[in-house]
């Protein structure tokens, strides 16, 4: 263990017995494991760490810091921070470092400290057949997890030199909603005790006034509960994602496995069955999708209506997030987040959400959740609401827009999507 492997575990160990939201990983000897270094940039590197939060197996969470260094292992001194949370499916790494120059290199290189959590799912591989540990792996624990996180990124940030201050969250897509839970919560600490000064959702709602997505999330509710009851404690979506982007990358003009069953869509060979989850995402949601025309990357279609390319983003992108897919995600926490948008079922992550006065900035993307995930902020105390939404095409041609994904992979999201992050996160 080197030294500062030593003062990290002394930090996390001091925050564990400081913090409420870091009580859940007290039982743990030895909580941190060592740390991982890696060179992004010629002065931008990312560092790893693994947390234990309970005593199982996959009972960890994963830890990311990309930061600008003044050398190797010695992390320059940042103001400002900002959280990264991912959301279904994709991990830290695959979420917000796909591609050449991803938003993480970015912020840093412009002097903000960036941290990111792994939430406890994404390393139970794919050979795991006895998932009942799931079972009770719900959106509460993500957010329990959430803090125990921040937790470890205001202590390491403490440890060098950038002060123990609170810092900005940004959750993006069911890391929104997870972020929307956690803040949920803090609302019942002590104002000395909370970490978060600011919030992004990115492209998600909590709540929604339009009856028919409330619909849509009841049903979907049922759907996973029903699923759970029987047995089902994963949903393996992540995994057929990733066999799609490895066939689409490796043997683009091979048969399809979705020609088949159960999907029974002839003719798609494997570059057209990647490009479908991402340009008509929807169709993967058995017609329970949150938002019409739902798509992680805008795109175009050919005469017989299969897609035939990318318009923001370039496929080598796409088919590396979908390969970097997690292979099984625990059904309880989507039951637990179709169970706070459809309101039908009392759920406590969401009974404070009045008194969450954070500043908030939302980003929406015109194909994704766009306007719809705008509803939830005016449910919150915050007097201070930015609202930024990248539309490309008009409402009526939204199967055309910017998608969910293009936020953080599109060749313009740059531009668009990540130097107002930046500005606002200066600016507060």
């Amino acid at each position: 263990m080197n030294s500062l492997q030593r003062k990290a575990t002394l930090l996390l160990l001091g925050a564990i017995l400081a913090l409420p939201a870091l009580a859940a990983a007290r039982a743990s000897s030895s909580p941190v494991s060592p740390i991982e270094r890696r060179a992004l940039t010629a002065n931008v590197a990312e560092y790893f760490f693994k947390v234990r939060v309970g005593t199982g197996p996959f009972d960890e969470i994963g830890v990311h810091r990309v930061v600008k260094e003044v050398a190797p292992n010695v992390p320059a001194h940042a103001r400002n921070a900002v959280f990264l949370t991912h959301g279904d499916i994709w991990n830290f790494r695959a979420a917000f470092l796909t591609g050449a120059h991803p938003i993480p290199v970015f912020l840093a290189e412009n002097g903000v400290d960036v941290w990111g959590i792994d939430f406890r799912w994404t390393f139970v591989p794919a050979t795991v057949t006895d998932l009942s540990f799931m079972k009770t792996w719900g959106l509460e624990q993500d957010a329990r997890d959430l803090g125990i996180a921040i937790g470890a990124a205001r202590i390491t940030r403490a440890l060098t030199g950038s002060g123990l201050g609170k810092i900005d969250l940004l959750g993006w897509s069911r890391g929104g909603q997870i972020g929307y839970a956690y803040l949920n919560s803090e609302t019942q600490f002590p104002s000395g005790l909370r970490q978060v000064k600011g919030f992004i959702p990115v492209d998600i709602y909590l709540k929604t006034n339009v009856p028919q997505f409330q619909a849509f999330a009841c049903q979907r509710q049922q759907n996973t509960e029903a699923t759970i009851a029987g047995g089902g404690f994963a949903n393996p979506s992540g995994g057929l994602i990733q066999a799609l982007g490895v066939l689409a990358a490796t043997d683009p003009n091979g048969s399809s496995i979705l020609n088949g069953p159960p999907f029974n869509l002839p003719g798609y060979n494997n570059r057209q069955a990647g490009l479908l989850v991402g340009e008509a995402t929807f169709l993967f949601l058995a017609g329970l999708e949150p938002t019409p025309f739902y798509h992680f990357t805008g795109g175009t279609f050919d005469a017989q209506g299969k897609p035939s390319g990318l318009l923001y983003t370039k496929e080598q992108n796409l088919f590396g997030l979908e390969q970097a897919s997690a292979p099984v995600q625990p059904n309880q926490e989507l039951a637990d987040a179709d169970a706070a948008t459809c309101g039908q079922t009392n759920v406590h992550f969401d009974d404070h959400l009045a008194q969450i006065t954070v500043p908030i900035l939302y980003i929406g993307a015109g194909g994704g959740f766009g306007e719809f995930g705008v509803y939830t902020t005016t449910l919150l105390g915050s007097r201070d609401v930015t609202v930024h939404i990248v539309h490309k095409v008009p409402a009526d041609q939204r199967l055309a827009d910017f998608g969910h994904a293009d936020l953080f992979l599109a060749n313009d999201a740059q531009t668009l999507v990540w130097q107002p992050i930046l500005d606002w996160v200066r600016g507060h």
